[in-house]
């Protein structure tokens, strides 16, 4: 079995460039269990979704914690890649999910834009794709 190195993960092209500007670094998302096999030093892949369709950056976490949303902001308010009113409509869109449940949350550090961005052969769902050592040294020599 290959060993996981990363995840690419899907994000509205407007809100994905965020990540690359200013201080924010916290990625926050809504998993179907509080898991994950993502660990500090593993890779987050930005996936620009609505827009180009490419892979676009890279950052590295730092930490992974399972935070409500409210815990989120109470933290990570001025970090985190969404505003208040985006956290709160990401939050309230799906009825099954409430205020009351933990989303996964990544600190990321050395965040950067690829120099060009980078086609994608394969579709990434909402849910994201787990990468290999292997398949991220495929996409980055593209």
């Amino acid at each position: 079995m290959n060993e996981i190195v990363g995840s690419v993960y899907p994000i509205p092209a407007e809100l994905a460039d965020r990540l690359f500007e200013g201080n924010t670094k916290v990625f926050v998302k809504y998993v179907a269990r509080n898991t994950t096999r993502l660990e500090p030093k593993h890779k987050v892949i930005v996936y620009a979704s609505h827009g180009s369709k490419k892979l676009i950056g890279e950052g590295i976490i730092e930490k992974v914690e399972f935070l409500t949303p409210q815990e989120v902001l109470e933290k990570y308010k001025d970090q985190l890649f969404l505003n208040e009113n985006e956290l709160h409509a990401y939050v309230t869109r799906w009825p099954s999910r409430s205020s009351s449940k933990e989303m996964l949350t990544l600190i990321l550090k050395k965040l950067k834009r690829f120099p060009k961005p980078i086609d994608c052969n394969k579709p990434i769902t909402m849910a994201g794709q787990y990468l290999t050592a292997e398949e991220y040294s495929s996409l980055i020599q593209k």
